[in-house]
């Protein structure tokens, strides 16, 4: 995809997906399917030379299930294990057919619509060492908002 306003429309659509999402879950309207993913979590011993280890995020997805994925901190490694998905993010609107690895850039979300059920991985960095610290390590490499890392927040009015 092409240029800043382009990129820019896309994150706003991702954030707005995802405010609808939650929004016709708040309201009763469409029932989350959360209960019918599964969300593995792994590690890597930490590595002395570079205390640092690898954390991986592993989601079973179910088939037609729609969400968003999470606003990354930094750079880390995305793989869709099995399955087929719908994707939109910054980069644009892609089917992706696994077996599939990328590398996301920091500031990255995605929209995902699974196409069939699928398995989708995410592996990043940490310096966390307590594996029971979840919400330590979410923050690490979870972002509240754009601006927090920098960037510029969706302006929905990109949308009209």
């Amino acid at each position: 995809m092409g240029g800043c306003m382009t990129d820019l429309k896309m994150r706003a659509s991702v954030s707005y997906l995802e405010a609808a999402i939650e929004s016709l879950i708040d309201s009763g309207e469409v029932e989350s399917s959360v209960d019918d993913s599964s969300l593995e979590h792994h590690f890597t011993p930490t590595i002395e030379d570079y205390g640092a280890r690898l954390y991986a995020r592993q989601c079973s997805v179910p088939k037609d299930m729609v969400f968003t994925g999470k606003l990354h901190r930094h750079p880390h490694i995305v793989s869709l294990i099995s399955g087929k998905m719908a994707i939109v993010s910054e980069d644009g609107r892609k089917v992706v057919t696994a077996p599939s690895t990328w590398a996301a850039p920091a500031g990255s979300k995605r929209a995902f619509y699974a196409l069939e059920d699928s398995v989708l991985l995410n592996v990043h960095i940490t310096k966390i060492k307590d594996e029971t610290d979840l919400d330590k390590l979410e923050e690490e490499v979870i972002a509240p908002s754009y601006s927090s890392i920098g960037l510029e927040e969706p302006n929905y009015k990109l949308l009209e």
